[in-house]
C-alpha cells in the first residue's frame, strides 16, 4: 500500500497548520475499508466505523508484531471508553508514527522531518505470510533522467531494511 503524496493533505502541508493524521490513515487503508461494507468510512456509522476499524487491526502488525499486543498498554488506558472512540484513538496513535514525516509541524531544528521505528502492514486473511506494507515510493527526476527516490521515500526503505534484519523494537518503549 503506498502513501499518496497527491493528498492535499500533505501538499499543503505547513508549519502552523493542524495535520489531520486520522484522514491520511483512512485514505490509505480505504481498500481495506471497502472490504468491510463496500463504503467510504466517514459514510458508516460509529458503531460501524469502530467494527470496520477493529477488523483492520486485527489484521495489522507492527514492527512484526499484532498492533494490538503493541499497544496493549494504550488500550487498558483506555477502558473507560466505548470502542468507537477506542478505535478513533488507535487511528490517531497509528497515523502519527505513519505519517509523521509529512507534518511540518514535527520538524526538528534543523529542519529535518520526524522519524519513528516503526513500520506498519496489514496481513492478508487467507494468506498470512503476505503482508501489505504501508510505504512510500516516489522518485523526482534527476541527472540524465535518473529516478532519485525522495528523503521520505528513503526513509521508508530504512525501515523495510531494518524490519527485514530484524532491528525494529517488538515492544513500545
Amino acid at each position: 500500500m503506498f502513501i499518496d503524496t497527491e493528498n492535499a493533505i500533505i501538499k499543503y502541508s505547513d508549519k502552523g497548520k493542524p495535520f489531520p493524521y486520522d484522514k491520511l490513515l483512512f485514505s490509505t487503508i480505504e481498500p481495506y475499508i471497502l472490504e468491510f461494507k463496500n463504503c467510504r468510512l466517514e459514510k458508516l456509522t460509529e458503531e460501524d466505523q469502530a467494527r470496520c476499524l477493529a477488523r483492520i487491526y486485527k489484521r495489522m502488525e507492527v514492527n512484526g508484531m499484532p498492533v494490538l499486543e503493541f499497544f496493549k498498554e494504550d488500550l487498558d488506558g483506555w477502558k473507560d471508553l466505548d470502542q468507537y472512540h477506542k478505535t478513533m484513538n488507535l487511528a490517531e496513535l497509528i497515523s502519527r508514527d505513519i505519517f509523521c514525516c509529512f507534518d511540518r509541524n514535527r520538524d526538528d531544528e534543523n529542519g529535518d522531518f520526524c522519524v519513528t521505528d516503526r513500520i506498519y502492514c496489514i496481513v492478508d486473511k487467507d494468506n498470512r505470510s503476505k503482508k501489505d506494507f504501508i510505504v512510500l515510493e516516489e522518485y523526482y527526476k534527476g541527472a540524465f533522467g535518473r529516478k532519485i527516490p525522495t528523503e521520505q521515500t528513503k526513509y521508508f526503505n530504512e525501515l523495510m531494511d531494518f524490519y527485514r534484519k530484524g532491528r525494529l523494537p517488538k515492544v513500545k518503549d
